[in-house]
């Protein structure tokens, strides 16, 4: 505790960042890690979620908070790729070693700025976080900025009493209060947890340090509803219906009835570009990847005009 108590204190005895110097305008672009390989849920990035891929609800509320100059997807995978696409984004193709299932988010990073270096600030996405709103994106860089910082994280606020346990003695100990002394909600400000959805960084601080966070860290505080997580089938539905109530909708996209796990009534959302009914049959109603040969099909299918364009919808 004393440790992490130094190292904050040292984070906001930081001097501000020079990126915030003058009058130029930084140049902010955005990657969104997606690896092919995932082990609690396969296909997870391109899962069909309330009838559009995962990656697809970042990249929407990226590309609509109109802070980014560029939005990238960065994969090894070339069904990710082409969906990446198709919904917008830019693709990075990465480097092999940074989408094992060992390798560190950190070594992803490094591979694509070593590719795509004109940028000031690099936000980091995570794919998994589909409850991002184009909001939050602005006020996280409006925290930023105002604090002059040189990296920022988004928390959520948790009213939850935590406990360790000695695995010698099995003697479990209160850490974020005393139990004789335990506090009503209304009177506790409770503890602020890292939720994962994205984070920015400077270009300094990335070349320093390679990591998503250093020097003066500001901090960006999300709606309870975000910590939520991917890695099983229960938390897919959970977080399937909060999307229909928090989940960013763009203009002019058309909210499918039912959910993705309903047959018969699934509706594959690209809408970076275009709509599709398409039967559960398929496999897209379950979650089912469409496969390159699908995605191809796809792409000619709205070539051809078969496909109702966003700007029709």
């Amino acid at each position: 505790v004393a440790a992490n108590s130094l190292l904050a204190a040292a984070m906001a005895a930081a001097p501000a960042s020079p990126v915030f110097d003058g009058d130029v305008v930084p140049r902010i672009v955005a990657v969104i890690p997606a690896r092919g390989g995932s082990v609690s849920v396969p296909r997870k990035n391109i899962k069909i979620l309330q009838g559009r891929p995962l990656i697809d609800w970042v990249i929407q509320a990226a590309e609509y908070s109109g802070i980014f100059d560029e939005v990238w997807v960065s994969t090894d995978d070339d069904e990710i790729h082409m969906i990446a696409k198709k919904c917008g984004a830019k693709v990075h193709r990465r480097s092999p070693h940074t989408a094992t299932n060992t390798a560190s988010t950190e070594s992803a990073l490094v591979d694509f700025v070593k590719a795509h270096p004109n940028y000031d600030v690099l936000c980091l996405i995570q794919a998994t976080s589909p409850l991002i709103t184009p909001l939050d994106f602005q006020k996280g860089w409006d925290a930023m900025r105002r604090a002059k910082a040189d990296s920022l994280v988004t928390c959520v606020r948790a009213h939850r009493f935590l406990w360790s346990v000695d695995k010698r003695s099995g003697v479990a100990r209160a850490v974020n209060y005393d139990p004789a002394k335990r506090p009503r909600r209304q009177d506790w400000d409770g503890e602020l947890i890292e939720n994962g959805a994205f984070y920015f960084t400077t270009k300094e601080v990335m070349e320093r340090e390679e990591c998503r966070l250093g020097g003066r860290v500001a901090l960006h505080e999300m709606e309870e509803h975000t910590f939520a997580e991917l890695d099983s089938p229960t938390d897919w539905q959970i977080v399937a219906n909060m999307a229909m109530i928090h989940g960013f909708w763009p203009p002019g996209s058309v909210k499918p009835e039912g959910t993705d796990e309903s047959p018969g009534s699934a509706e594959v959302t690209i809408l970076g570009d275009s709509k599709l009914g398409l039967a559960a049959a398929a496999g897209l109603g379950m979650g089912v990847g469409l496969g390159v040969a699908g995605v191809a099909a796809l792409l000619a299918a709205a070539a051809a005009g078969l496909l109702r364009s966003k700007a029709a919808a």
